[in-house]
């Protein structure tokens, strides 16, 4: 499938405003009229002779029920506010299931489940996010959580309808940059601020949203900034490294990690027209950011240099999105939607010691167009379920000294249907089905690998066409207290760096081989979930279990590509951790994964004003390669438990966290071990009601209260950068 004409996506947009804009705004005129003529009697004198008409008020039905057990997270309101962090991995951290996957402070992905990067799909507003961060865990997310209105995360079934590569979890990053519907009183914003002492890391947004008759507009704009990351005691760990990599590890750094600080700022401008049956609307979007690797990791250094390398990265992003909505005349088909979106992604690696920043050691590009359309259908009180179409056009391209995928072009299209059938009021039945066709095209007939004289042929596309089933039960077992009990098949097809790898891969030390004869992994998962909610306790807990055949994952092959000879050559050690980097192949075996997520919240009524609250929570996931020989599955969490004291008095709110990691002692073959931690955390905030549409929420957070070490078993990094010390945060969020 070739990329479509451009005046294929004129007629596309043409025909979608035209089919949104003719029922949605149909009928506002003669409401304006109705309207006017309302108002026109309103304004004549009354007669204490005319009889006044009744008042009529419109009946609103409140229907209530217990919170289904299926394991969907959203973090909104305040505590979004409170919880932001400078990357999205890290404002998700304390979720059940999510752990922060830092490539040094500057980039931070979300882990769910065990499971990150192409397994995870990170979408803003209902479509992809396309950066490259699914690609290599040194690139960061291409958002600005401080921009946020709600982050929902999404496990398990629900998952189907976007895709393979959410295989293992989805985010999705809610934004109100096309508006949805007229402020009141015709303007509506929000301005927020953060300081972290730490980093002396400095943020602020603002976000306008202004609208009269069927128009509305919003405009935002974010800007960041921060210095190095201070820790408690060394950046390397000099034992590991030597363990990992055979070799005196290169210059340490006591209390900071050298060349972490980071900068970024962006904005957006959306425009949308908004009637009694539905909006038409697009928007804008563009940020930067500059961030650093963290020293120490080889390949960069040269021979004789005394000070250490400084690699940055300058990462780009623009987006156009246009997003409309209809509420149909027809009870059967009653919401449908539909989603354009184009993004376009840019960035480069270069040496901060090089004055010229147009010698980059390596540009990437990742150039997507990707459309949704979901149509909502019931039928009477018994169904409700979506159809929908999902299509995609991606090219990819990348250059430079350090290239190791080559470029490629990827098109998918698929199709899915999900249908809930309430069986009883207590009781009901989830099914979905989807079908993908995903094609893979080389834009070169041959690569040429580091090393090797003779070049590699590439054939000419790969096709893989993957499908997913899932059903679940949700099942109200006792008032309040749902039953949920799921199962999934579900297939996803390569990314093109697990086909296609073929050099170095400097940010992630390792030197990388893709494999053209993968298959499209298949996962089988298994779910079963139990939530209760009561006024003075409520619990939720998950436990599940998946096996996945051929689970491509990046395996340490024992060998070194040594890039000091000339030509360089693969060899069984090395002598000098800045010239070698060891060699990583994509495998494909079957692996087991297993785990659980529990939480329990009691509020005891003590007759106090003040309203305590003590939580109690755990999660933990464990991978094993069906084959003994592999070992475990690398670079996953370690079990983690902990503890909540907080309270509530007025507008105050806060509460002290209390975190305890266990040693990751399964780390992988030819992996390291991370040693346990305990975390300490305090929270407190105030909000600050100055009327009904003013309000000020002020915060602040102490991170890490006991400064203690931390590294984070899901990092490639981990033996180079450990998370941040203590950290103080400030902050405040008004809106109006």
């Amino acid at each position: 499938m070739q990329a479509m004409p451009a005046h294929l996506h004129y007629i596309f947009l043409l025909g979608l405003i035209v089919f949104f804009l003719n029922p949605v705004f149909a009928n506002d005129q003669s409401a304006q009229r109705e309207s006017a003529t309302e108002n026109q009697s309103n304004a004549e004198p009354s007669s204490s002779n005319r009889q006044q008409a009744p008042v009529r008020f419109e009946t609103i039905t409140i229907e209530a029920a217990s919170a289904p057990a299926d394991p969907i997270q959203k973090l909104e309101s305040r505590e979004l506010r409170v919880h932001t962090g400078e990357t999205l991995g890290k404002t998700l951290e304390r979720e059940l299931g999510v752990n922060n996957l830092s490539y040094g402070p500057g980039v931070g992905q979300p882990v769910i489940r065990g499971m990150s990067g192409p397994r995870v799909r990170i979408m803003q507003n209902g479509i992809g996010a396309h950066d490259l961060s699914a690609m290599s865990p040194d690139l960061a997310i291409a958002s600005e959580t401080m921009l946020a209105d709600n982050i929902t995360v999404l496990r398990g079934p629900a998952t189907l309808r976007y895709g393979g590569n959410a295989i293992g979890g989805m985010v999705d990053i809610k934004h109100q940059r096309i508006p949805e519907k007229i402020p009141q009183n015709g303007l509506s914003g929000r301005m927020d601020f953060s300081y972290n002492h730490n980093s002396a890391d400095k943020a602020g947004m603002f976000g306008l949203d202004a609208g009269k008759g069927m128009f509305a507009l919003h405009v935002d704009y974010f800007r960041r900034a921060s210095n190095n990351t201070h820790i408690p005691g060394a950046a390397l760990d000099e034992a590991a490294i030597r363990q990992q990599f055979q070799v005196e590890p290169s210059t340490n750094s006591a209390k900071v990690i050298r060349n972490s600080h980071s900068s970024s700022q962006g904005g957006s401008i959306g425009l949308s027209m908004i009637g009694k049956h539905g909006h038409i609307g697009g928007s804008y979007h563009q940020m930067v950011r500059n961030y650093g690797i963290p020293p120490g990791v080889p390949g960069h250094s040269e021979d004789g240099r005394s000070g250490q390398e400084a690699i940055r990265i300058d990462m780009s992003q623009r987006r156009y999105d246009l997003d409309g909505l209809w509420k149909t005349f027809w009870p059967s088909l009653p919401r449908i939607n539909a989603k354009l979106s184009y993004i376009d992604y840019d960035h480069k690696d270069f040496d901060n010691s090089v004055t010229d920043r147009d010698s980059s050691l390596t540009r990437f590009k990742n150039s997507v167009w990707e459309s949704r359309l979901e149509m909502n259908h019931q039928r009477g009180e018994w169904l409700d379920g979506t159809f929908g179409m999902q299509w995609q056009n991606r090219s990819f391209a990348a250059t430079g000294i350090e290239t190791f995928t080559p470029a490629a072009n990827v098109d998918s299209l698929g199709f899915f249907i999900t249908e809930t059938v309430f069986i009883t009021d207590r009781l009901d039945f989830e099914m979905g089905a989807r079908i993908e066709n995903q094609t893979t095209t080389p834009k070169n007939n041959e690569i040429k690998l580091s090393g090797i004289s003779a070049a590699l042929p590439l054939p000419n596309s790969l096709n893989f066409l993957t499908y997913s089933i899932a059903a679940s039960l949700n099942y109200e077992i006792l008032p309040k207290t749902a039953l949920y009990l799921s199962w999934q098949r579900a297939q996803r097809a390569p990314d093109v760096q697990e086909l296609f790898a073929s050099g170095p891969h400097f940010t992630t030390r390792s030197f990388e081989i893709g494999r053209l004869n993968l298959d499209a992994e298949q996962t089988n998962h298994y779910e079963l979930g139990l939530r209760y909610s009561g006024n003075q306790v409520s619990m939720h807990a998950n436990g599940y279990y998946k096996s996945i055949q051929d689970f491509i994952y990046l395996e340490n092959q024992g060998t070194f590509f040594n890039l000091a000879p000339d030509p360089p050559r693969f060899q069984l050690a090395c002598a000098d951790l800045r010239n070698c980097l060891p060699v990583f192949g994509y495998q494909a075996n079957t692996a087991n994964f297993a785990g659980y997520e529990a939480q329990i919240t009691a509020h005891p009524r003590l007759g106090l004003a003040v309203n305590p609250h003590i939580t109690l929570f755990s999660d933990y996931v464990r991978g094993w390669f069906q084959n003994e020989t592999l070992g475990d599955v690398p670079r996953l969490p370690p079990l983690r438990f902990g503890g909540e004291i907080g309270f509530q008095w007025t507008q105050w709110k806060g509460g002290l966290r209390y975190t305890h990691a266990l040693e990751q002692n399964k780390p992988g073959v030819l992996e390291t071990n991370t040693p346990s931690y305990h975390r300490l955390d305090l929270d407190l905030s105030y909000d600050w009601k100055m009327s009904d549409k003013r309000k000020i929420l002020f915060f602040a957070k102490l991170s890490n209260m006991t400064n203690t070490t931390i590294r984070n078993s899901t990092s490639f990094l981990r033996n180079f950068a450990p998370e941040a010390g203590f950290s103080t945060i400030v902050g405040m969020s008004a809106s109006f």
